[in-house]
């Protein structure tokens, strides 16, 4: 199954997401993938566990020794569990972490694809991690309560999309930082599409 297919299975099996017409989703997919021609009969129900999987086993190409964006996960559950005395995980999935901070709630997932990426936005902040495509950015750019519930990191990459306020973000990217020794910056095309549309002014501050 390839990066197309895994997205749309993964959107269709995504409660939060709901239901899609079979021309909403080969639509979806050709923003995303642009190269792909999806068969929405094609896409069916796949076991949680492979879906997780697929997910989990995304590589970190910067990484020195073999790294999966599941492998960082991991490590940062158990940074948090076992080092941070005010961060508390509330809950442990094969691609979910839930966290606390004093009142706040936030969770990182992680994700094989971001179609309908302003359905994942709920009342508590989400960080996303997988691979950013120009239409997941230009999405975020359109959408202002998108942009202050989701962020996206990209962790092969390095690039993030992020204007979402979320205590337990902080302490990732200093654990990628510690850990790592690696730092996640604004997605280039994000910081010029604020810029452009008047959202930020770079001879601020």
């Amino acid at each position: 199954m390839d990066a197309a297919e895994l997205a749309a299975t993964e959107a269709l099996a995504d409660p939060r997401v709901g239901a899609v017409s079979p021309e909403a989703l080969v639509a979806e997919v050709a923003l995303h993938f642009p190269e792909a021609r999806l068969d929405p009969g094609g896409v069916g129900a796949l076991d949680p566990q492979v879906l997780d999987e697929a997910r989990r086993s995304r590589p970190i190409e910067w990484a020195s020794r073999s790294l999966t964006q599941g492998a960082v996960l991991d490590a940062f559950a158990a940074h948090c569990r076992d080092e941070l005395d005010d961060v508390e995980v509330l809950g442990r999935h094969a691609s979910r972490l839930e966290l606390g901070w004093r009142r706040e709630r936030a969770a990182i997932e992680l994700r094989c694809g971001f179609l309908f990426l302003e359905r994942l936005a709920g009342g508590e902040p989400l960080l996303l991690l997988g691979q950013l495509t120009p239409a997941a950015v230009e999405r975020f750019l359109g959408d202002e309560t998108l942009r202050g519930r989701v962020a996206v990191y990209d962790l092969a990459r390095l690039e993030k999309v992020n204007a979402a306020r979320a205590s337990a973000f902080v302490y990732f990217e200093w654990f990628l930082r510690d850990v790592y020794r690696v730092k996640v910056a604004p997605a280039p095309a994000f910081t010029q599409g604020l810029v452009e549309r008047g959202i930020i002014s770079l001879g601020m501050g």
